[in-house]
């Protein structure tokens, strides 16, 4: 099959992009062709297909939407990328007739970078879709289901101009009106009815899409895979810290995790690992207790196999998450470590994170709980070591990338076919 992948940052990114990295690098090894179409930055990946990418909507080197300078130039290729992309199209389209067609497109995250006009051109050329959803884009102008620091689902049902009566989308009139007029325009074009079927990471976001008028029949539960296993001699070599590692912006509850941490007697180390997002790091830092400001440490944005040491070393990891998280891979990245997690309980979390199994859970926002979950597990080393071992095997037995990777051509084989028919 040549099957195109959509995905607007064709980089290391976060976890949509690590798992996109992984599709990329299997396919070739099932004799299928993987055609990225993406936009360019400073930090692409090199691809033979890159002539076809988009341009930045602003800078190359700014790819994300806190660090980029606006000009009348850029403001307008954000408002053509946030509703309805002609440029994406005819790039699309190119693309396309390059490589002769397609026999599937798998589309990820496209929004505000990319558009999805894309589909249009997908069905033009008669190439039947599935996309991934990771978070709540087709649901809340926001993307997050969060307002006010609190799940909020009041648009999920097509109600869209509660994200504008609250300024959901980056606290701003403009950005929030632009962003619940692209939705109104998707829905009344019916763009995301073009869709052949999604697939989603956790069972609660299956549910969010149906209570939002989404065909249950259309959603396929595929679960994030690890591509690898880390050998638990390396994994078990524990040291005096707990670990935060991931997006560091506010729906991820970063503060209850410096909050409780500060109130915890026995010395040790909070790292923090991550890139920051609208001035998020410099707002907690701001929360750092003067007698504790030498052990809560900000690594900044980790890979490879420092990112993998700072895991496994980790006594644990920490996922405080105030939004309806959905399947954080933080979580299985830390179990393929060996190292247990304590989560909030919420979104699709509790699906990953089994109470006193693989780890613990707490109440999302409360520091209190989250304080007492870390007390217990720091004093139980026996039930620590316990938890990482389940955590290890769950991801060894469940999560291998060749089972996805299964579960995924299947359904790719599925859609065509049932594509054909019609």
């Amino acid at each position: 099959m040549q099957i195109v992948l959509c995905n607007k940052y064709f980089f290391l990114n976060g976890g949509v992009e690590k798992y996109l990295y992984d599709i990329i690098n299997d396919l070739p090894l099932r004799g299928h062709q993987a055609i990225p179409f993406s936009v360019r930055y400073a930090r692409t990946w090199p691809s033979v297909y890159q002539d076809y990418f988009l341009a930045s909507p602003g800078n190359p080197e700014q790819a994300h939407w806190g660090n980029i300078r606006f000009s009348p130039g850029n403001i307008v290729r954000f408002l053509d990328r946030s509703a309805y992309s002609f440029e994406a199209k005819i790039k699309l389209n190119r693309l396309l007739k390059a490589v002769q067609g397609a026999d599937i497109a798998y589309v990820l995250n496209i929004y505000n970078y990319m558009s999805p006009s894309i589909l249009h051109t997908f069905k033009h050329h008669r190439i039947p879709v599935v996309m991934q959803i990771g978070d709540y884009n087709l649901l809340c102008p926001s993307y997050s289901l969060l307002r006010d620091g609190k799940p909020c689902t009041l648009c999920v049902q097509g109600r869209y101009y509660h994200g504008l009566r609250y300024r959901c989308v980056k606290h701003g009139l403009t950005a929030s009106a632009v962003r619940v007029a692209a939705m109104y325009l998707h829905r009344l074009l019916g763009i995301h009815e073009l869709v052949d079927a999604f697939t989603v990471p956790c069972e609660f976001m299956k549910t969010k899409l149906v209570e939002g008028g989404f065909s249950e029949e259309k959603i396929h539960l595929l679960r994030y895979p690890v591509q690898s296993s880390v050998e638990m001699d390396k994994a078990w070599n524990k040291k005096n810290y707990i670990v935060f590692f991931g997006r560091i912006s506010y729906e991820k509850g970063i503060d209850t995790l410096i909050s409780a941490f500060q109130r915890i007697e026995p010395p040790m180390d909070l790292y923090i690992i991550g890139r920051s997002y609208d001035g998020e790091e410099e707002r907690l830092k701001g929360l750092i207790e003067p007698d504790v400001q030498d052990r809560i440490h900000f690594l900044g944005f980790q890979s490879g196999e420092t990112l993998s040491k700072w895991i496994a070393e980790a006594m644990f990891s920490v996922v405080p998450s105030r939004w309806y998280d959905n399947a954080p891979l933080s979580v299985y990245e830390s179990f393929q470590h060996g190292t247990p997690v304590i989560a909030s309980r919420i979104g699709g979390i509790p699906e990953q994170v089994k109470e006193g199994v693989n780890g613990l859970l707490f109440e999302p926002d409360s520091c209190d709980d989250l304080e007492q979950k870390m007390i217990w597990l720091i004093a139980n080393k026996d039930q620590r070591m316990q938890m990482g071992t389940a955590g290890h095997e769950y991801v060894k037995t469940a999560l291998g990338i060749k089972d996805h990777m299964d579960s995924l051509i299947n359904l790719f084989e599925s859609v065509i076919a049932q594509d054909k028919r019609r």
